[in-house]
C-alpha cells in the first residue's frame, strides 16, 4: 500500500459516503464575504446543505484523504441551490426575502458564459497547500475540471480569483485574462467582478 506522505493526488466525482458528507459540509459553510448577509458558518451552513448538488463537486484525495474539492457551475446549475422557502426557514420572512433577493443578484455573477462553465470554488486543505514533495493538489482539480467539461462538449472554464497564489495556480494551468467589449455579456461579468480577476481557460475538444 502507498504510503499517503508519497502518494499522488487522485481526482474524481463525489460519490455517496462519508467523504461525500465531509465535503458537502466543508463547502457548505463558504461564501465567508457574505457573512454581514448570511450570518455565520453556521448559520451559512443550516441555508446551503439542505439543498447542496454534490454532482457539481470534484474531489481530491491523497493517500485516501481528502486533500481539496473544487465546485462548478454549467448548465445554469451551481453547488448551491437555496430556495426562497430555506431562506426564509432561516431568517424568517423580512430578513428572509432580503437575503434571497440580494443573493441571487449576487450569484448573478458567477453565472458562465454561453457554451461553457465556472469555478465557482476551490479549496484546497491547509496539509495539502502547495507543491509539497510534487503535489499540485490544486492543479490536478483544475485539469480534472477541464477533462470533465471537455466531456460534455463546453468549450470554456471561466474562474475568478484575488489571492496571488490562487492568480498564480490558475495561470500556470493555461488561464488568460479574459477580455471583451464592454457592451456585452462577458464585459457586464468582468465589470461586476470588482476586486476578482476573472480569467479563462479554453477547453480543447475531448
Amino acid at each position: 500500500m502507498m504510503r499517503s506522505d508519497l502518494a499522488q493526488p487522485v481526482v474524481g466525482p463525489l460519490v455517496p459516503g462519508s467523504l461525500q458528507d465531509q465535503v458537502l459540509d466543508l463547502a457548505a459553510t463558504g461564501r465567508a464575504g457574505l457573512s454581514e448577509l448570511l450570518g455565520d458558518a453556521a448559520a451559512r451552513h443550516a441555508l446551503f446543505r439542505r439543498g447542496m448538488r454534490a454532482d457539481r463537486f470534484l474531489v481530491a484525495t491523497v493517500g485516501g484523504e481528502l486533500a481539496g474539492y473544487l465546485s462548478l457551475k454549467y448548465a445554469g446549475r451551481g453547488p448551491f441551490a437555496p430556495s426562497l422557502g430555506d431562506f426564509l426557514r432561516c431568517y424568517g420572512v423580512a430578513r428572509g426575502v432580503h437575503a434571497c433577493a440580494v443573493f441571487r443578484v449576487i450569484e448573478a455573477r458567477s453565472r458562465p458564459r454561453p457554451g461553457g462553465a465556472y469555478i465557482y470554488g476551490i479549496d484546497v486543505l491547509k496539509p495539502w497547500r502547495g507543491h509539497r514533495r510534487g503535489r499540485d493538489v490544486g492543479g490536478a482539480l483544475i485539469e480534472a475540471a477541464v477533462a470533465a467539461m471537455a466531456r460534455l462538449g463546453l468549450r470554456t472554464l471561466d474562474m475568478e480569483v484575488r489571492r496571488p497564489a490562487a492568480r498564480a495556480l490558475a495561470l500556470r494551468m493555461g488561464a488568460v485574462p479574459l477580455s471583451a467589449r464592454r457592451l456585452s455579456f462577458t464585459g457586464l461579468l468582468i465589470a461586476s467582478a470588482g476586486e476578482y480577476q476573472r480569467l479563462t481557460i479554453g477547453i480543447p475538444r475531448a
